[in-house]
């Protein structure tokens, strides 16, 4: 199944389909405190790592995937209309060091794989979000799909915590 054949250009808004793609994703290691995009929070446990090079006990950022200046994303789907904010990820660094500054230089490529062509379009037609248990961002989305990290020639997949 082609991108062509999943979403439509009126559904991207504009946006690529990589970009659009990350909004409503799982975290890693962080959260939305409200549905303001700026009130983020770290989670509240103990495994605080960076989710690209595994580094505890340095200073960590949360980095929104897309960037926060891109905003929030609504898609219109036949199932509803959904507003969804960028996933956020833990990363070691600031937005200059680290893998966070890694990111925003774009020498870290981070973007979300389903695991079936059916998972992505019940995704773009709105059917996981349409049910009351699938909330955008949720780790429920772990079961369907992970992230695909890659740096410095290396490629690999993130699938949740556990």
């Amino acid at each position: 199944m082609s991108v062509d054949e999943l979403v439509s250009p009126d559904q991207l808004r504009g946006l690529s389909y990589e970009t659009a793609s990350l909004y409503g994703m799982p975290h890693i290691g962080c959260k939305y405190t409200s549905e303001n995009i700026n009130a983020t929070a770290f989670d509240a446990d103990d495994y605080r790592r960076c989710a690209c090079c595994g580094k505890s006990g340095v200073p960590h950022n949360r980095h929104h995937e897309p960037p926060r200046s891109k905003g929030t994303f609504l898609l219109e789907t036949p199932m509803g209309k959904f507003v969804l904010l960028p996933a956020l990820i833990d990363l070691c660094g600031s937005g200059t060091t680290g893998c966070h500054g890694q990111r925003h230089r774009n020498n870290l490529k981070i973007r979300w794989k389903w695991d079936s062509p059916e998972f992505e379009r019940k995704w773009w037609n709105g059917y996981f979000l349409s049910r009351p248990w699938h909330k955008p961002n949720g780790s429920w989305l772990w079961d369907y799909g992970c992230y695909i990290f890659e740096h410095a020639g290396r490629v690999w997949a993130y699938r949740g915590r556990p």
